[in-house]
């Protein structure tokens, strides 16, 4: 049965709002008292996680920590609170700008902790911390994403209000029909002072989530100048000094390169995502959105708004002003503690329990890592090698050149012989498969533990043909690797018994394969894809289109090349019919006629090119 007993206590005055004390028990519903049904959880000094909710000075202890004892963590200040704290952001990464390949890396921003009652946004946080950290030399996923993408990240940016919970973790206030101070403040501490006795200014703050552009002040229902609202704007956008930081922290991270955005929040269990005119921006938004969920069984919700409007929210800001995918992430509970066996009462949503924090922590961190994954970088065939017992006969890989563009240079040049049998490896520039200890397994629904398609493309001749390559013992390697595990791929291969290479004339690797979240390859290395204006470039398809935002089957690889094009010219269909002669507008039928042949000999043009 769910309790409202908060929305009772309202007392107003000529002059005061006096708001009323409430304590939370586990039990013990008399009184003033409310019982939420399982123990209330109080904050914990410990540096390591516990299953329950550290203090902030624990947690910022446990910030410094990780940095001091981690070549990949560096701290900076980005700002300071209305309450002149110092707001602190950690840049994880190599501390270069390129990944291992040399280009340029793409750089990521999470906030946790604008709303201060919100405890488990900067659990979640410090967590995603913590398993990078914990993963710094695995040699898999976590060393891959700290050497290829800038992430940085804000554990508690409105500081002053978060400690001011947790100086009152079993006591709220009400005013107006909603827990304004103590364990449920929400805003930051804009004249407000650290007393609950003075009831006068429980009302008092800013909603940093509601002040940003370009939705500041717009929507009346959502957002509000009353100074007393619980979600007040404030006096103008980025007027208060955290929400200044939170944009210093975009410059730190590196706004050119910037590509995702998370604002986490509790409590509803969903990716709230604004959506922009950029149609592109928008699908691949929701992409990331369902991979992310996909790690969890999908117990998150996707909610995307429509484009052109808002509340001045952060994940507004970040959509628009970079083009990027930008999200509100509300941890669980889905609508309350009941899910938990508590007694579902009033705003109980924003308390969960001890004994779910520690599973919050993982589950959300591994979301997270899979969504920063999804947008550090598109996979690509590196390299291919072919080895028999006399050593490499063939090797060829993509080398990055100094214009931005790669060049596919021969290492080894051989022949392959009809009946021989060869080790094929293939090495691309990420780790392509989960893991766990040493063992490939399938990631939810997005890539199978040893899904690999192989085909020779052939012509010798009398037209291209397919020859498929059996891969059933084929392998990722998690031990001989080029860089990562699973980066590469090993399978031995026996050439067709009427296979002759003097006589053929292309001679292709066909790879089709997906990432470990189920990206295809892009099919034209020699174009270095990156992030613009709301889309991958240069992310070509199986046909050599470069609009869907899709890799495809990599068909680049040739052994034996005789220049033609990569990819098969597209049919562009019958030509228009050209139009007849007209005699209006004075013109001679002379001159009409005139137009009528330019047509023709340009459709003779169009149907030539």
């Amino acid at each position: 049965m769910k309790t409202f007993k908060l929305g009772l206590a309202l007392l107003v005055t000529s002059f005061t709002i006096q708001a009323v004390e409430f304590t939370y028990t586990e039990n013990d519903n008399s009184g003033n008292n409310i019982a939420l049904g399982f123990p209330v959880p109080l904050p914990m000094e410990s540096l390591t996680p516990v299953d329950g909710f550290r203090t902030f000075n624990s947690l910022n202890l446990r910030h410094q920590q990780l940095a001091a004892e981690s070549p990949y963590i560096l701290g900076q200040q980005i700002g300071e609170t209305f309450n002149n704290r110092a707001i602190m952001a950690y840049q994880l990464s190599d501390q270069n700008d390129t990944t291992h390949n040399g280009e340029p890396e793409g750089s990521a921003l999470i906030n946790g902790g604008i709303h201060a009652r919100e405890w488990q946004t900067p659990e979640a946080v410090t967590g995603y911390m913590e398993t990078l950290f914990a993963g710094q030399d695995d040699q898999h996923i976590n060393q891959y994403l700290l050497e290829n993408l800038n992430l940085v990240v804000i554990p508690v940016l409105n500081i002053d209000g978060f400690i001011q919970t947790q100086r009152f973790p079993e006591t709220v206030t009400q005013s107006e029909a909603q827990p304004r101070d103590g364990r449920m403040r929400r805003k930051n501490m804009r004249n407000v002072d650290e007393s609950l006795s003075t009831t006068g200014d429980n009302l008092g703050g800013i909603d940093l989530n509601r002040n940003n552009a370009p939705y500041w002040a717009t929507n009346p229902d959502r957002s509000s100048d009353d100074v007393n609202s619980i979600v007040h704007h404030g006096s103008g956008p980025a007027s208060e000094p955290e929400t200044q930081a939170l944009q210093q922290a975009a410059v730190f991270a590196g706004e050119d390169r910037l590509r995702f955005y998370t604002d986490t929040h509790s409590f509803t269990q969903v990716y709230f995502a604004p959506s922009t005119t950029n149609d592109r921006r928008n699908t691949i938004t929701g992409r990331v959105a369902n991979t992310m969920r996909a790690v969890n069984g999908h117990k998150y919700r996707y909610s995307p708004s429509s484009a052109g409007g808002g509340i001045g929210a952060t994940d507004e800001y970040f959509a628009n002003t970079y083009q990027i995918p930008s999200y509100t992430l509300e941890i669980e509970p889905a609508d309350s503690t009941v899910e938990y066996g508590g007694f579902g009462v009033s705003h109980d949503g924003f308390i969960l329990p001890n004994a779910e924090v520690d599973r919050m922590r993982k589950e959300t961190a591994a979301a997270a890592v899979a969504g920063l994954y999804m947008i550090s970088a598109q996979p690509f065939l590196q390299t291919i090698k072919l080895s028999d017992d006399s050593g490499t006969v063939i090797e060829q890989g993509w080398q990055l050149n100094g214009d931005g563009t790669r060049t596919l240079e021969v290492i080894t040049s051989g022949e392959l012989q009809a009946g021989s049998a060869y080790q094929l490896s293939l090495v691309f520039n990420k780790p392509m498969r989960a893991i766990e200890g040493d063992n490939t397994v399938d990631f939810n629904s997005s890539s199978q533990a040893n899904g690999m398609g192989l085909a020779w493309l052939l012509d010798t001749g009398s037209g291209e043909s397919d020859i498929a390559i059996d891969t059933s013992e084929g392998q990722w390697l998690t031990s001989g690797f080029n860089h990562y595990k699973t980066d590469t791929y090993q399978v031995t291969i026996t050439m067709p018994s009427d296979f002759d290479w003097s006589t053929s004339q292309l001679l292709s690797l066909k790879v089709n394969v997906v990432d470990m979240v189920g990206q295809q390859l892009d099919t034209n290395p020699a174009t270095v894809v990156d992030w613009q204006n709301g889309h991958w470039i240069n992310l070509e398809d199986t046909a050599g289109e470069s609009t869907s935002d899709l890799g495809g089957v990599d068909q680049s690889m040739r052994l034996i090349d005789d220049g033609r094009q990569l990819y098969a010219p597209i049919d562009p269909g019958p030509a228009p019919e050209p139009e007849p002669p007209t005699e209006n507008g004075g013109g001679s039928s002379g001159g009409g006629s005139l137009f009528w042949l330019l047509g023709l000999l340009a459709v003779g043009l169009i149907k030539r090119k």
